[in-house]
C-alpha cells in the first residue's frame, strides 16, 4: 500500500487520510481505536489495500483531524461525520472496519445510514457495568496540559506504557495485568506522541465510546456483519456476549496485528468476509 495523504474540508475543519489501494467491491473505511489515529491501522490497511481501496482516516481530534466544535461529543456526532468525509470522497456506500472506539462509530453509522454502509468489521467489542463505565470515564483519558517544570512529559509516557501493561491501565495489578508480550518502546512512543499531539482533545472520543452502550445498539444491526476478536485484546473475553447480542453476525478469532505473520492472517480472514457473496434471499 503506498499511502497518499490528504485533507478533507468539512463543515468543522479539517479531517485528515490516508488512502491506498484500488478495487474491491466498495471502498474499505478503517476506523482506528482511542487514544490513536489512522497510522495505528496501516500494516493491516496496507495488506487489504492490495486487494481493494482502503481509507484510513484521523477521527476527529486524533491524529492530524480537527475535533468537532462539541466539547462533549458523542459516537452520534463521530458517525455522522463520517458520512460528511463519504460525501467529501465522493464515495456513495462504503464497508465498514472498526477498531474499539472506531467498533462503536462504525455500529452507530450502519444504524443511522445503511444504505451508505455495505458490510461492518467490528473488530474489539467491549462492554462495561455502570460503575467501571463510570471509572474509566474519571479516569482512563485524562487531559494531557503542558506545565512549567515539564511533569506533564513523564505522567503522560506512564500513562501510555501502562496502557500496554494493564487494562484499565491505572489498576496496576496483576489481576489486570494485559496478556501478551510486552510493548516496544516504539509502540509506546507513538502513543504518548499522540497524547501529547492532541492533550486538550483526545479524551473526547475515548469518553464517547464508553458513554456508548453496544448492548442496547448491536442487536438492532440488520447489515451483514463480522464480530472479530483477536486472542491478544483486553476484550477477547467479552465475544461470547456480543455474538449473542447479534447471533446473525458472523464470527472470527484473529491473531491481531502484532506481527507480519498475524497481520497477514488477519487481514486474509476480513477480506474472506468482505468478498464473500452475500446469499439470496
Amino acid at each position: 500500500m503506498k499511502a497518499l495523504r490528504g485533507f478533507a474540508d468539512l463543515a468543522h475543519g479539517q479531517m485528515h487520510y490516508r488512502i491506498g489501494g484500488r478495487g474491491g467491491p466498495a471502498p474499505l473505511i478503517m476506523l482506528h481505536g482511542a487514544a490513536a489515529n489512522g497510522a495505528s491501522l496501516v500494516p493491516l490497511g496496507a495488506a487489504l489495500a492490495a486487494m481493494r481501496l482502503v481509507v484510513l482516516p484521523d477521527l476527529p481530534g486524533c491524529g492530524e483531524s480537527d475535533a468537532l466544535p462539541a466539547t462533549q461529543p458523542d459516537i452520534a456526532d463521530f458517525a455522522e461525520t463520517l458520512t460528511v468525509l463519504l460525501d467529501a470522497l465522493g464515495f456513495q456506500r462504503c464497508d465498514l472496519h472498526g477498531a474499539h472506539l472506531g467498533a462503536r462509530i462504525a455500529t452507530e453509522a450502519a444504524l443511522r445510514h445503511p444504505a451508505r454502509i455495505r458490510r461492518v468489521i467490528l473488530d474489539g467489542c467491549g462492554f462495561y457495568d455502570a460503575a467501571t463505565r463510570q471509572d474509566m470515564l474519571d479516569r482512563v483519558a485524562p487531559p494531557v496540559l503542558p506545565d512549567a517544570e515539564g511533569a506533564y512529559l513523564h505522567v503522560a509516557h506512564a500513562m501510555c506504557r501502562d496502557y500496554f501493561r494493564y487494562f484499565p491501565w491505572f489498576v496496576r495489578d496483576d489481576a489486570h495485568r494485559r496478556a501478551g508480550p510486552e510493548a516496544t518502546p516504539q509502540g509506546v512512543h507513538a502513543r504518548l506522541l499522540e497524547v501529547l499531539r492532541n492533550g486538550a482533545t483526545y479524551h473526547q472520543a475515548y469518553h464517547a465510546a464508553l458513554r456508548y452502550r453496544m448492548e442496547d445498539a448491536l442487536p438492532k444491526l440488520r447489515l451483514p456483519v463480522l464480530l472479530a476478536a483477536a486472542r491478544t485484546d483486553n476484550v477477547f473475553p467479552q465475544r461470547g456476549r456480543a455474538a449473542a447480542l447479534l447471533p446473525a453476525a458472523e464470527t472470527a478469532e484473529t491473531p491481531g496485528i502484532g506481527t507480519a505473520e498475524a497481520v497477514a492472517e488477519t487481514a486474509a480472514i476480513f477480506a474472506a468476509f468482505l468478498d464473500a457473496r452475500q446469499p439470496s434471499p
